[in-house]
């Protein structure tokens, strides 16, 4: 029982934190959040012997850092580290692929790392709708109840930030 709560907490530290990343407003700001928020995705859906999800959530961790550093010190082109990020998501998923729901963190994945090479945070935030439905429908199917009602405030949260951020561009 204790084990279970603790890996439901873990996941409810991630989503929390990725709901709350985007309320910032710049892009950076953004990305430093989604970095804490996927190393706990990771470590959840790991200890729920979800191999789709901790993997897709590894690979986006390593490309949310490297695309975060190459941005704050200028270190040139992000293209080539994205477009690697995005083969790896999808030939390592590909190879460990356990059923037809292991689809939707790949797209999820794929998606949140196009993501990055926009620096649009409106668009940024978009396509966090579409990674958190990508999400959703994984936690359903793999029945992660914490995921299923982080990803449902996920949402909601990111349609305020929306709201919010386009309210204050006017």
């Amino acid at each position: 029982m204790i084990n279970t709560l603790l890996i439901q907490g873990i996941g409810a530290i991630g989503y929390s934190t990725l709901a709350f990343s985007y309320y910032k407003e710049k892009k950076e700001q953004i990305l430093f959040m989604q970095i804490i928020a996927y190393i706990f995705f990771t470590i959840h859906y790991y200890l729920l012997n979800g191999i789709t999800g901790a993997i897709c959530n590894l690979i986006g961790l390593v490309a949310l850092i490297t695309i975060y550093v190459f941005e704050k010190y200028n270190l040139g082109n992000k293209l080539f580290i994205s477009i690697t990020c995005m083969l790896a998501v999808f030939l390592i998923n590909i190879i460990t692929f356990q059923n037809f729901f292991s689809i939707f963190p790949i797209i999820a994945s794929i998606i949140v790392i196009i993501s990055f090479l926009d620096n649009n945070e409106k668009n940024i935030r978009i396509i966090g709708v579409i990674a958190a439905v990508c999400w959703l429908i994984y936690a359903i199917a793999y029945k992660s109840y914490i995921s299923i009602v982080f990803e449902v405030f996920t949402l909601i949260g990111v349609f305020i930030a929306l709201l919010k951020n386009n309210n204050n561009k006017e």
